[in-house]
């Protein structure tokens, strides 16, 4: 089976600054990945650079099989880690902002999302606390039939029953032929939910396992790996 991620040796740098050192990953379909590490880790320029907001400046990135192109971005769904709606926007308004961007959108799911979410169609963005902010993002994202989600710390900031709404939408929204790629620092948070880790600091990838070898062949949970993995950096 066809990886839907395949990234060889991405090498970022901004001016004398590495951001991204040799990264090599792979997302099989079916797979939430998380992407774990500090604040300055290189968490955001993976998503940027595979999103072509960033030019890497070495390495490929290979999605569904085909090497990134224009039409790329139809099949990702990405979230950023911070609010990009206009702020006179009501959620109706960014409902329809989405369709009319994304052929992949499904207006049925978002109904049902507004629903489990218990986001109101009429509230307007500009006064969204930040947790049902939260919500209003991750319920637009996973409206699509993207082959790839891209979560930027989907769950920064907010209370435990959001964050609990947040994760059991990233759930629902997979199937066998999706992924997810979800960069966070809050890993015991997501651990629960992850079938694959990446370990990232300083541009650099320090490990990487499936959550299963992590719990039956090193007997740790991913939060304890984590800690042994940076104790040693």
């Amino acid at each position: 089976m066809n990886a839907n991620l395949n990234i060889f040796g991405l090498t970022k740098s901004f001016g004398s600054q590495l951001a991204l050192d040799d990264i090599h990953m792979e997302i099989q379909p079916g797979r939430i990945a998380g992407l774990m590490g500090p604040n300055g880790a290189g968490k955001t320029t993976i998503l940027k650079t595979i999103m072509q907001i960033y030019k890497p400046d070495a390495g490929n990135i290979i999605l569904n099989g085909i090497p990134l192109n224009h039409n790329s971005r139809q099949e990702i769904a990405y979230l950023p880690d911070h609010n990009h709606l206009f702020k006179w926007m009501r959620v109706r308004d960014a409902i329809a902002y989405y369709r009319d961007m994304f052929a992949d959108f499904d207006s049925e799911k978002s109904k049902e999302l507004c629903d489990f979410l218990k986001i109101d169609p009429q509230a307007c963005v500009r006064t969204l606390p930040s947790g049902m902010l939260e919500r209003t993002l991750i319920m637009l994202t996973f409206s699509r039939r993207a082959k790839l989600y891209l979560l930027d710390e989907p769950i920064g900031g907010i209370d435990p029953l959001a964050r609990q709404k947040i994760l059991q939408t990233i759930l629902s929204g997979m199937n066998e032929d999706n992924s997810v790629l979800l960069a966070t620092h809050l890993v015991s948070e997501v651990e629960t939910i992850l079938d694959d880790v990446f370990f990232l600091d300083k541009g650099c990838l320090l490990a990487s396992d499936s959550a299963e070898n992590i719990r039956e062949q090193r007997g740790k949970s991913i939060m304890e790996y984590y800690l042994e993995v940076f104790e040693n950096v």
